[in-house]
């Protein structure tokens, strides 16, 4: 029986773009918040000795990239092609959700991206003779992300 100490497993997560629910998912890789480092230098004033002071800047922006089994569904797909067409990203912009689950399928915690937009598309390799699944894998960009 699981504690409530007991890690989050890696293999039990959704994607959502936009409510929409991405299938076939194979990873998730690069989530995280980066935030700059402001570094400034100063004397002391009584000992004359150099002080090296750090300080928190803004939050930078960050990516992911998902890889994920191609099937029917255009959702995906239909996104990335509105990236690249459109000359206002403004509309390619999307709201996308990322929930790790717990063993019984609820989620645990949720990760929100906010103003995301497929910036790279990658098809996998197509192999005569091979019986391994087509993948894709696409980097999206996103402006700020918070946990829930």
């Amino acid at each position: 029986m699981p504690s409530p100490q007991d890690d989050f497993v890696v293999h039990t997560f959704a994607i959502q773009i936009d409510g929409i629910q991405l299938e076939q998912l194979k990873g998730v890789s690069g989530l995280g918040i980066r935030q700059r480092v402001i570094e400034s230098e100063e004397n002391d004033a009584s000992t004359g000795k150099q002080i090296i002071r750090k300080q928190q800047g803004p939050r930078e922006a960050g990516s992911i990239e998902i890889t994920r089994g191609v099937d029917k569904s255009t959702a995906l797909t239909d996104w990335i092609k509105l990236t690249a067409e459109s000359n206002d990203i403004g509309k390619a912009r999307k709201n996308v959700t990322i929930e790790v689950k717990s063993g019984k399928g609820e989620t645990v915690r949720r990760y929100n991206l906010a103003n995301a937009w497929a910036s790279q598309y990658q098809l996998g390799a197509l192999t005569s003779g091979s019986s391994e699944p087509l993948m894709e894998t696409v980097t999206i960009e996103y402006e700020d992300l918070t946990i829930a």
